[in-house]
């Protein structure tokens, strides 16, 4: 029989394509239904597998590697949120090899109690050192590869994989899972389904699953049915449960013997029924699971359990609904300070956090003459919180600010409103940031930085914070980090060393969109010291929505006068010219038309804004461009104006770089770097210039020439032109500019390539000209722009094949061009 069901496998994985293919076959060859939930390849009670389209598993670090991902599975299921069971066995498998292990050889590692591996990461890409560690155990070298080329090795898997789905085997788990404040959420959730029904009589269920959980507090008396519940030292309850899904269910978990953690479980149970008000005042807070993963970077910092040496305090400033807390432990809360607006939040946090400090503050409004006028102390630099002065602070607090012995975590996600300038409409921005904070700030000269909320914050925590040793763990979007706006604010009040952080997108958060996805920060800064963020490198993970370590990132921060936006200096605009809203729009009317070109004008290039998130706002125009952000293109400045372009052009905008701001290079320039940036801006989509005749504007009509069109006359005369009228043109015709600049140049292979392609189309677009529908592309003259020919060729499905190879040239020399982006320090 196993010799039949290895051939048919064999069969099926010989015409497999693809790992999903593989997957299929091997599923298929057990009946079994495909369980690919948490990540897995195939989850079954028994077996775990993971599988690989084709793998070396005869080298032992290829071998290693994925075992070592199979591992990063069991982690989850030992101490995450899943529900599933820890099958007893594990099967790594591809088109040729298989081999099947025993989970419980391998406990060791992925129990990893002692923390040595990064368990943050895509189990895809497993920390190395588990990698090391997988090949170096006892167990590996017993690990046969079974080679399924051969019949007998074949039927040997088949044959040990049968009997480990026997019936017999079904409760067989191979490791008990764990029951911990992180997870008990999830494990209470399954076990009130099972048992909910049958224990709700006058307690809450959560009252029975936390005596249920701790060793000792209930016994199953198969025979008859039945669980007794030590509810109280003289009390026991006796429930009926059916025995088979009472042991089922403390098959998968081990019991509960630590007693820190039944008293952080019995501290945090009544969360467990305020889930619903949870979420319906914390949606659009910061999600839990990143919460959580701060929570693990401060003890990174600051050591683990902080707060059990009674000298470190923490305060949320901005607590609101106590997401950022909600996964604390119980025993840290005695130790922790939660202040917020609004007085149904005090209600809600007083509820959730049992033993913190819960206020209701006004912190940009509240004590600020206080904190802003009292004296530092002599010698410390800090301010005086023991005076007799009236303060809202409680006085459990300013004891605990006056203890010069305590170490502070400030966790905090402030607030990101912004007041509007003159002409804001609406309160909510009008006034939103209008604080005694505020004022503060504005008689320090800190400019429009002032206007908004989390800059106040950070304004007063500095100043509250001064002198002590304290730790900011600050969630926020990353513009306090590199944004134009914010150079006072790096220059003068944020001044820290960055210690560890993270940054996941912005789609995580309830109510965000998933097309404009930016990168929100967890950054914990130093507070003891004063430092520049120019002056450090700061690099932190890379989350992804599933908070899986996915790489990591530099942040710069260099000072705005290093950003690309000022090394062109802009003409001075002295003669009015057509204003364009797009390739072949003029905008008419508007308050602000900037219809100002200057002298020996050439084109525009619109490049506004100085970051990624802009990156759509740069392109090349025949007249400035109708709104800000656009310049003069000068003979002079052709080739930088056209580097800037493409620089800004090439990388690929993704969440992760949206705030990235471009930077002047960190060298001289190479030639061909630049003659590359010129050639692959010419038949960018992006290069919007054109040739108009009769634009009528300001009471007069204008003629708008394309200086960027490329094709040399001499060689334009040669070609066929269709159109009659156009050729009339010719003879008096002079070469535009960008012509000029290619003649008789030696460009780059990739440069050179793409040119020819470029003029392989063009030929076609005027032999073919007069199947095109010119007026619906204003195309009156022989200059035409590059938008123009290329739209008019697709309005009349023309030029297919010319397109497509003057597109994969255009590819390959951005494949050239873009490392080159990143190494010349345009880019981080």
């Amino acid at each position: 029989m196993s010799s039949k069901r290895a051939a048919a496998l064999l069969k099926r994985l010989d015409k497999a394509k693809t790992e999903e293919a593989v997957k299929a076959a091997w599923a298929k060859c057990f009946d079994l239904e495909l369980d690919t939930t948490d990540d897995h390849d195939l989850y079954t009670e028994q077996v775990l597998f993971e599988f690989k389209f084709e793998r070396n598993f005869d080298q032992p670090a290829q071998r290693a590697a994925v075992l070592a991902q199979l591992l990063y599975y069991l982690h989850r299921l030992k101490l995450g949120q899943s529900t599933k069971g820890i099958p007893a066995s594990f099967c790594l498998a591809d088109r040729r090899h298989a081999l099947v292990g025993e989970v419980a050889d391998w406990r060791e590692l992925y129990t990893d109690e002692a923390g040595r591996y990064d368990w943050d990461l895509r189990p895809s890409s497993p920390d190395p050192l588990l990698i090391a560690a997988v090949q170096a155990h006892t167990a590996f070298v017993g690990l046969h590869v079974h080679h399924l080329s051969q019949p007998e090795e074949a039927a040997f898997v088949i044959d040990r994989l049968a009997q480990l789905f026997t019936p017999q085997q079904r409760l067989d788990f191979g490791d008990k899972k764990l029951i911990t404040e992180d997870n008990f959420e999830e494990v209470f959730a399954y076990w009130n389904e099972v048992f909910g029904e049958s224990v709700r009589n006058g307690f809450k269920s959560s009252r029975y699953f936390v005596n249920d959980i701790q060793r000792g507090r209930s016994q199953l008396v198969a025979t008859e049915g039945k669980v007794f519940f030590q509810v109280g030292p003289e009390e026991v309850r006796v429930k009926r449960i059916l025995a088979r899904d009472y042991e089922h269910f403390w098959s998968l978990y081990e019991k509960v013997s630590d007693p820190t953690v039944v008293r952080g479980i019995v501290a945090k149970i009544d969360r467990l029924s305020d889930e619903v008000e949870r979420r319906k005042h914390g949606e659009f807070f910061t999600p839990l699971a990143f919460a959580r993963k701060a929570l693990e970077y401060i003890e990174r910092e600051l050591g683990r359990h902080w707060w059990r040496d009674g000298k470190t305090r923490l305060w949320d400033m901005a607590a609101g609904t106590g997401n950022l807390q909600y996964h604390l432990p119980a025993e840290a809360l005695p130790h922790a300070y939660l202040s917020t607006l609004y007085p149904e939040d005090v209600e809600h946090c007083d509820r959730l956090f049992p033993g913190a400090t819960v206020f209701q503050y006004d912190y940009l409004n509240d004590d600020v003459g206080n904190v802003f006028e009292t004296a530092p102390t002599l010698g410390s630099g800090a301010l005086d919180f023991a005076s007799a002065q009236t303060w809202k602070l409680p006085q459990r607090l300013r004891d605990d600010l006056s203890d010069p012995t305590l170490r502070w975590i400030v966790l905090i996600n402030p607030p990101f409103a912004t007041a509007q300038q003159g002409g804001a409409t609406g309160a909510n921005k009008s006034d939103v940031s209008m604080t005694l904070v505020r004022q503060r700030m504005h008689a320090e000269n800190l400019g429009e930085t002032s206007r908004e909320l989390f800059a106040q914050f950070l304004f007063r925590i500095r100043r509250e914070f001064a002198g002590r040793q304290a730790w900011l763990g600050l969630f926020s979007k990353l513009k306090y980090v590199n944004a134009t706006n914010d150079q006072r604010l790096r220059d003068r009040i944020f001044r820290y060393p960055f210690r560890r952080g993270f940054v996941f997108s912005s789609v995580n958060f309830d109510g965000t969109s998933r097309t404009s996805q930016f990168p929100v920060g967890f950054l914990l800064w130093d507070l003891r010291s004063d430092i520049a963020l120019e002056q450090q490198t700061i690099e932190v993970d890379v989350f992804d929505t599933a908070v899986q370590k996915t790489g990591h990132k530099r942040l710069s921060s260099d000072h705005r006068d290093r950003f690309l936006s000022k090394w062109i200096v802009r003409p001075e605009g002295v003669t009015r010219f057509p204003p364009f809203s797009s390739a072949i729009t003029i905008k008419a009317a508007g308050p602000d038309l900037r219809d100002r070109i200057g002298r020996d004008f050439i084109g525009s290039l619109m490049c506004a804004g100085n970051d990624l998130q802009h990156q759509n706002m740069t392109a090349l125009f025949s007249g400035p461009y109708a709104s800000a952000g656009g310049h003069t293109i000068t003979p002079a400045l052709f080739e930088p104006a056209l580097v800037v372009h493409a620089v800004r052009r090439l990388p690929k905008a993704e969440w992760h770089n949206d705030r990235d701001q471009y930077l002047q290079p960190s060298s001289d320039l190479p030639r061909e770097f630049i003659e590359d940036c010129v050639v692959w801006s010419l038949y960018a989509n992006s290069n919007n210039t054109a040739a108009l005749r009769d634009v009528a504007y300001d009471g007069q009509l204008w003629q708008v020439p394309n200086h960027f069109f490329p094709v040399p006359l001499a060689r334009l005369r040669r070609w066929t032109l269709s159109d009659g009228d156009i050729a009339m043109q010719l003879p008096t015709a002079e070469d535009r500019f960008v012509a000029g600049w290619l003649a008789g140049r030696a460009l780059s292979a990739e440069s050179e390539a793409l040119v020819q392609a470029g003029w392989a189309v063009w030929q076609l677009y005027f032999t073919r000209l007069h199947e095109l529908r010119t007026p619906k592309f204003k195309i009156a003259t022989w200059d035409a722009g590059w938008w123009q020919a290329r739209s008019a060729l697709a309005d009349a499905s023309l030029g297919d094949a010319e397109l497509a190879a003057l597109k994969a040239a255009h590819e390959a020399l951005k494949a050239k061009l873009l490392p080159q982006v990143y190494t010349l320090g345009f880019l981080p």
